[in-house]
């Protein structure tokens, strides 16, 4: 249980000042809601990257498969560049061209004469080693000419985003494409995603979460209808929206669960209809008299 622990020796790998953020935004007051903060924080991060990923690697595919197709193979070499005018957006439009061509320089190095794995060809290979900053950089307005065949915007919109919205331009799908890349970041560097300057207490920080979920699900379905399907089918997009939930929450900090948990024999009794109560995105705690608890999830609809 969180109370057998001596979070006193947690200090050095935990410190004070990591978790100042967590008391202040949680209004924790004892050692096992505060950890038990930090403990839902990471459960949330979890729950997120196979949604990142997803979105990730359906970017990757659709812009490497339908610039393959208007462009060549290897059309991360020969893509067509423009830049604008001013120069402050010259200046900016030359160092993303710029860092697009030594990530590809860096990437072949590493690569080296590795060889290509049955089935897929070099370039292949090369794409699939590229992180998701690659694909951000590449929706910027430097890598899109009107009329120009060899450029990737606007001529490959349709292929790679079929599902978009009018209105969209590929200017518009980086911005919101590099938010959810800093998600992914905020992920891999340990950072808890729900901080931002509109989170001020835990309904915020809950609301916020839920909001990029939603946004990754929607930039998702511009790209594919059937990956959010297949997100929502094997339970990952469930299993996002069930943890950043006030209820995982207070599970988390084991904060109010008397109204939280049932005792076992209440809730066998009602077996039947509580298992039809449930919906994919909540779960209910069972308490047996040993103080042991069970979580009951639906997986499937």
């Amino acid at each position: 249980m969180p109370s057998t622990i001596s979070y006193t020796a947690l200090s050095t790998v935990l410190p004070s000042q990591r978790l100042s953020t967590y008391k202040k935004v949680f209004q924790t007051r004892t050692p096992v809601e505060l950890h038990g903060a930090y403990i839902w924080s990471v459960k949330v991060a979890a729950s997120l990257q196979p949604l990142l990923s997803t979105l990730e690697v359906a970017l990757r595919n659709a812009i490497h498969n339908s610039a393959t197709k208007t462009i060549a193979p290897d059309w991360y070499d020969k893509l067509h560049t423009k830049k604008r005018k001013s120069w402050k957006l010259e200046k900016r439009d030359q160092d993303n061209i710029n860092w697009h061509k030594s990530e590809i320089v860096r990437v072949k190095k590493k690569l080296g004469k590795k060889s290509t794995p049955k089935g897929l060809t070099r370039h292949d290979l090369l794409v699939a080693k590229m992180d998701f900053g690659f694909w951000d950089n590449l929706l910027r307005e430097c890598f899109s000419i009107n009329g120009n065949n060899q450029a990737l915007w606007p001529q490959c919109i349709p292929m790679v985003f079929p599902n978009l919205p009018k209105g969209q331009t590929n200017s518009t799908i980086q911005h919101h494409i590099s938010s959810l890349r800093e998600v992914r970041n905020d992920i891999a560097h340990n950072s808890p995603i729900w901080k931002h300057k509109s989170v001020v207490d835990q309904q915020s920080a809950i609301k916020y979460i839920n909001q990029k979920i939603d946004k990754i699900i929607e930039v998702t379905r511009w790209l594919s209808s059937e990956k959010v399907n297949w997100l929502d089918v094997h339970s990952l997009l469930s299993d996002a929206r069930r943890v950043s939930s006030m209820s995982y929450l207070l599970l988390c900090q084991r904060k109010e669960m008397h109204e939280l948990a049932e005792p076992y024999n209440h809730y066998k009794r009602a077996l039947r209809s509580r298992l039809k109560q449930l919906n994919n995105d909540s779960f209910n705690i069972i308490e047996k008299a040993n103080g042991d608890l069970f979580m009951v999830t639906k997986v499937t609809s």
